[in-house]
């Protein structure tokens, strides 16, 4: 989770990823989903922590949740892998 988080930051610092996905209605289809399932990973990371932590001090009922929680993460992550090839578009000239 941590290495993700670094390279979400590494794009963000190397290619203004905030300032053009915050154009959401001049951008792409594909790259306003890429950017919606990386956020919603992110947020389901934060979940992950919450539930993970809850697990370690054995708190009853947590483990199903955590295990679905991780599942859907891995997912989401895959997604994001999957669609990060079709929303970029190359530079003109190149």
């Amino acid at each position: 989770m941590i290495w993700d988080i670094l390279l979400i930051l590494q794009i963000e610092l190397s290619r203004s990823a905030i300032l053009k996905a915050s154009r959401a209605i001049e951008n792409t289809m594909i790259l306003n989903i890429h950017v919606a399932i990386a956020i919603t990973t992110v947020i389901f990371y934060g979940l992950m922590v919450f539930t993970g932590r809850k697990l370690l001090r054995n708190e009853k009922g947590i483990r199903s949740k955590h295990k679905l929680l991780g599942w859907t993460t891995l997912t989401l992550r895959i997604l994001t892998f999957v669609t990060s090839f079709w929303a970029v578009t190359p530079k003109e000239g190149l």
